[in-house]
């Protein structure tokens, strides 16, 4: 943050140095008026050294205001994406994210939720149809595996007695 103290004192400065200039004026011995000139001199030096220090505050203000506007940009952008879509149990254990109802533009599916909870979009893509009829799906950036749908036990028939003939 620039310090208005230090901008106050540059700009008193600058004035004592002109109100020196203005003595300088009036007077004749030539002595007096080299020093009067070297002390002019010095506050104008040092005036423009407190300028200088307020440019660079300044310039570090500017790079951070830049920042920031990239950030909540970011966040803007993060923010109507995730807007889209909506957590969903699927039972079992197993929750995704999906597309909301009535949101054009996308076909209907699912979003991994750890990515999610990362800020990325990563589709859940379909692998097979598990033995117990539920539909198996995987996040590819970070490996998950999902199983929607209801878990059917898979029936298995005990053999009869004199399978064999």
């Amino acid at each position: 943050m620039v310090d208005m103290g230090m901008i106050a004192g540059a700009v008193g400065t600058l004035k004592t140095a002109l109100d020196i200039a203005g003595t300088v004026k009036e007077m004749n011995d030539l002595a007096v008026i080299r020093n009067k000139v070297i002390e002019m001199q010095n506050l104008i030096m040092s005036a423009q050294g407190t300028a200088v220090t307020a440019q660079s505050q300044m310039l570090e203000m500017v790079h951070e205001i830049a920042e920031l506007k990239a950030k909540l940009a970011e966040a803007e952008e993060w923010k109507a994406i995730a807007d889209r879509y909506q957590l969903r149990d699927y039972g079992n254990n197993t929750l995704a994210y999906e597309l909301k109802e009535g949101v054009d533009g996308e076909p209907h599916h699912r979003i991994c939720p750890v990515c999610f909870e990362q800020r990325r979009k990563s589709i859940l893509q379909f692998r097979y149809k598990t033995h117990s009829s539920q539909d198996k799906f995987r996040c590819i950036p970070c490996g998950a595996d999902f199983e929607f749908g209801v878990y059917h036990a898979p029936q298995y028939r005990k053999p009869e007695r004199n399978w064999i003939r």
